[in-house]
Parts: C-alpha cells; sequence; structure tokens
C-alpha cells in the first residue's frame, strides 16, 4: 500500500476518526497545558463519554502508541486516537509512521503495547516480569482485582452453575484480563521493572476510564458471556472452577471441539490450577477463549479469535465456532 498519496491518506483517515469514535476513545479535543512534555499530566477536554479526564501526555516522538490515550504535537491533540488494537485505530496513524497492530501479527502497535509508556517499559515486561513478579505463575507484574465476581442469574439455561471468582484468588486468565478490564487497578499498578518498583507510581498511567473497555466493575459481570465455567468438550459433562455442566444441556448446540476453530479451552486440574489444554471432564472457558491479548491468532478487533459478523462457522463468525445454531 501506498500511504504517500494524499487521496488514501485521507480515506485512512476518515476510517480512522470512524474506529476511533467506535472505540469510545477520546479522539479530539484541547490541551489545557499549553505545552506536551513526557510525563507531564495534562487535562484533556472534548469527545469523551466520560467528561475531563487528566492523563500523562506523551511526546508525538513515541508514536502515540501503548499506554498514551492521547496523541500530541506541541500542544495539540491529534485527530486520531492512537488505542490500537488489531484492526482498530492506531499509533500507526501518529507521527512515527510505524505499521498498526494487524490481527494476528503480534502485540506491537496493539492496545497491549505498553513499550509507550512514560516510564518506558518492553513489549513483555509490563504484566510479566522475569524478577520480583506479584507470582510465579506466568510472572505477573500486575495487581489482581480483589473483587469477587458474580453473574445476575445463578445458572445458565441448561442448569450450568454461574460459581463466579475472586480476582486475587482465582488462577484462571479471566482474573488477568480483569485486573486491567474491571476498572479497579491502575493500569501503572505493576510491581517491578529496570531494578525499580513503579507500584502506585505515576510515571505509569493510571485507571482505565474508558467506559467502552470496562467489563466487571465493582465484581457485576451481569449481561457478560459466562466465564470460569465448564464447556461440553467432545459432547461430555465437564466440572471446571466447582461447576457441572448442567443436566439440560443438549450437547449437539455445540462444537465439539472449537479448539479446531481457534478458540481456546482451559483444563481445571485441581487444587486450584488452571492449564492451557483441553482435558476430557475438565474443561473449560475464560476471557481468552474468545480473545488473544498477545495478538498470535487474533481475526478481527478487541483480539478476537473470529469475526464480529457472519452467519458461518466457515466465514469465521465467532459465536459459531462455539455454538452450532
Amino acid at each position: 500500500m501506498n500511504w504517500n498519496k494524499p487521496a488514501r491518506m485521507f480515506a485512512v483517515a476518515g476510517l480512522a476518526l470512524a474506529a476511533a469514535a467506535a472505540w469510545g476513545q477520546v479522539a479530539i479535543g484541547t490541551n489545557t497545558s499549553g505545552t506536551v512534555t513526557a510525563g507531564t499530566p495534562n487535562t484533556n477536554t472534548g469527545a469523551t463519554t466520560l467528561g475531563t479526564t487528566t492523563v500523562p501526555v506523551l511526546s508525538a516522538t513515541n508514536g502515540g502508541k501503548g499506554i498514551n490515550p492521547i496523541g500530541s504535537t506541541n500542544g495539540i491533540l491529534n485527530a486520531l486516537s492512537p488505542v490500537g488494537g488489531p484492526g482498530g485505530p492506531s499509533g500507526a496513524f501518529a507521527a512515527s509512521g510505524a505499521a498498526p497492530g494487524d490481527p494476528g501479527t503480534g502485540m506491537a502497535y496493539t492496545a497491549h503495547d505498553f513499550t509507550g509508556a512514560v516510564t518506558p517499559v518492553g513489549l513483555c515486561t509490563f504484566c510479566h516480569t522475569p524478577h520480583k513478579a506479584k507470582s510465579t505463575l506466568l510472572l505477573w507484574n500486575h495487581t489482581l482485582s480483589s473483587n469477587t465476581f458474580q453473574w445476575d442469574v445463578a445458572a445458565t439455561t441448561s442448569g450450568t452453575a454461574l460459581p463466579g471468582f475472586t480476582g486475587n484468588a482465582y488462577n484462571g486468565p479471566s482474573a488477568k484480563c480483569l485486573s486491567c478490564h474491571d476498572g479497579s487497578v491502575a493500569i501503572g499498578d505493576v510491581g517491578w521493572f529496570n531494578e525499580a518498583t513503579h507500584t502506585g507510581s505515576s510515571a505509569l498511567w493510571g485507571t482505565m476510564r474508558n467506559s467502552k473497555t470496562l467489563v466487571g466493575t465493582g465484581g457485576n459481570l451481569s449481561g457478560n458471556h459466562p466465564v470460569a465455567i465448564p464447556y461440553p468438550f467432545n459432547g461430555a459433562p465437564n466440572v471446571y472452577n466447582g461447576s457441572t455442566t448442567g443436566a439440560q444441556l443438549a450437547s449437539n448446540d455445540f462444537v465439539g471441539d472449537p479448539t479446531a476453530n481457534n478458540i481456546r479451552l482451559y483444563s481445571d486440574v485441581g487444587g486450584g490450577a488452571i492449564v492451557g489444554k483441553p482435558t476430557s471432564g475438565q474443561t473449560g472457558i475464560e476471557c481468552s477463549s474468545c480473545h488473544d491479548p498477545h495478538n498470535k491468532a487474533a481475526k478481527e478487533n478487541f483480539f478476537l479469535r473470529g469475526k464480529l459478523v457472519g452467519s458461518s462457522t466457515a466465514d469465521g463468525y465467532l459465536c459459531l465456532q462455539c455454538h452450532q445454531k
């Protein structure tokens, strides 16, 4: 693609603006501090559903990627939100001219690329650190939410119980996702990087303020697809996170092994351990069954392992990768 052709640039900019609005991020506005300095909090007002937010604004030289929610040049906010994410608005449209994080191409320049933090970090070491991690499991570097996550009903229509879980006690990957996405813990509440502690540091961006990226606020998962529950792997009953597949389950409504369709399943092997491979009788689903946070198997926006729209398994429609309808 020739990015130097003006017509194509205007077309891409228009698409990016539409995508930015759809993602609900701060798109345009004014920088009331008048100057842009790396690490300096600036109050930004404008097209945001949450009103005025105060965030650390980075210099334009880092491309506006990562946790910088506003790309800025000479005190004026760019019209494009650099939130990133596969297929979504990206730091690619900022001054760096870097390629966007397309689906399946890895984490760089996606919403999970935090290398543009005011205190620079590595692509992996914001969430995982080789030393002084908060836990040996996954070398997790981010404070986990203390919320207890529950739904508004006790069970599915098939009778599968929705047991919920507590963020800082559950070892499944959904607890890691919600440690940022429930909005109760600052994104920058990480334990260790480059021989220095950053827990609670203002040098890293604070809480996730955007309502459209929040899931499970206050522990309330009502209206969200259940996770940390059993999946009828190979059409058989399974036990996962203390819940057993419901007696009213119609197994022919589910794909026996959706891992063949790019979905990831997990096993509860006992003692609170969750492993990343299905096992007959112990298989369940997590947030990362449908989302790939590392953007390796993602097919579309929001790190999805399938497509948002469609009518068949073959065309990639996400729902039909598990549900046979």
